[in-house]
């Protein structure tokens, strides 16, 4: 039989200050009271785990079960009271961690890039494929000394001191020479003696081409060279790595490119690289400036792991800006940054860039 706790109308007034059940007090209060007065009663039962509405301590206490109503017989002040019933519409926390929306995660990253090898300085297998074509002929480029020459000249010096800076670096990079015609075609084989492959740099001479088939380019490498398959890439160093460098000076006509799955594996492989320097005549001929913008743009088809290097240089310009394209290939493409991350400046307040034809 419940038995209503007496008020003010019974003629005693009183003014119980009950303690709210906070984390440091979790009974309630040690010295809550019971209606009589005593402090031997039994303590009120306990609501469930995330049951319990903040603010309840102020607004209400009773000894029935929480799920019970009563009336509160406490006289509380009208700010508290307000706050209280303001307070009592909030959700609990367990409520409100299911409502709360999910944290937006950031965009995964490609696996290809996820997908890249440990920044070791392992031995490179260097194929250098030379375009042969009559734009390498023609005397457009300004030498040192202010004579004209042509860039086939200017990449076959160029080519020498590449193969032999690398040799000076680590005597265990072999390099290959592939020549590119209407065809292509594999002049020398790999090798660690710069000698060798330099012999039969020199002898070489540019053709009329109608036609350039990339994919039969990378055919030929392919039936040439035979990469490394490693447990866990990212933490096994490869014992060596492949990287083709064309030096392409074409600017009539799209790639001819319609890469076979065995192509598609090779260039999409962590060991792999494909590096270009493209030559133009843009400067001259502004005729032929978005054609040879196109092409060097299409190239970027070559990279889906974004670790490949472009760079391009006029005919009509000085010599030394494929000298410093050349230069800029020197480092380990394991060991490069992106080429967007590159910076190859000296001064603290020499900030120019290059402005790259990428889309």
């Amino acid at each position: 039989m419940e038995t209503s706790d007496p008020g003010p109308a019974d003629g005693e007034e009183r003014m119980v200050e009950l303690r709210p059940r906070t984390r440091s007090n979790p009974e309630g209060a040690e010295d809550r009271r019971s209606s009589n007065g005593s402090l031997n009663s039994t303590p009120p039962p306990q609501p469930a785990v995330g049951s319990r509405v903040e603010g309840e301590g102020e607004a209400s206490s009773t000894d029935s079960p929480p799920n019970s109503t009563t009336t509160i017989t406490t006289t509380v002040p009208t700010p508290i009271a307000a706050s209280a019933s303001a307070t009592a519409s909030v959700p609990s926390p367990a409520s409100g961690a299911k409502d709360r929306p999910k944290t937006t995660l950031p965009p995964q990253i490609p696996p290809a890039a996820e997908l890249r090898a440990p920044r070791v300085n392992c031995p490179e297998k260097v194929i250098i494929c030379l375009d042969l074509s009559e734009e390498m002929s023609l005397q457009k480029l300004e030498s040192f000394n202010g004579s004209k020459t042509n860039a086939l000249n200017i990449s076959q010096k160029m080519i020498e001191m590449f193969v032999r800076t690398k040799h000076k670096i680590d005597k265990r990079h072999e390099f290959a020479l592939v020549v590119v015609n209407d065809d292509a075609l594999w002049l020398s084989g790999f090798t660690s003696d710069p000698r060798e492959l330099c012999s039969c740099l020199y002898d070489l001479e540019t053709n009329v081409c109608e036609s350039f088939n990339l994919e039969d380019l990378l055919n030929v490498i392919l039936q040439k060279i035979e990469l490394p398959l490693m447990d866990n890439v990212q933490t096994i160093p490869p014992p060596f790595v492949v990287r083709t460098l064309l030096i392409y000076s074409r600017h009539a006509g799209q790639l001819q490119f319609n890469p076979s799955d065995a192509v598609n594996k090779m260039l999409r492989s962590p060991y792999f690289f494909f590096d270009v320097i493209y030559l133009h005549n843009g400067t001259d001929e502004q005729g032929e400036d978005s054609s040879w913008r196109d092409i060097y743009a299409s190239f970027s088809s070559l990279d889906s792991k974004g670790m490949c290097y472009r760079f391009e240089a006029s005919l009509c310009g000085p010599a030394i800006d494929l000298y410093n394209c050349m230069a800029r290939l020197l480092c380990h493409p394991l060991q490069r940054p992106f080429q967007s991350h590159a910076s190859y400046s000296l001064l603290e307040g020499d900030e120019a860039q290059e402005i790259e034809a990428t889309v």
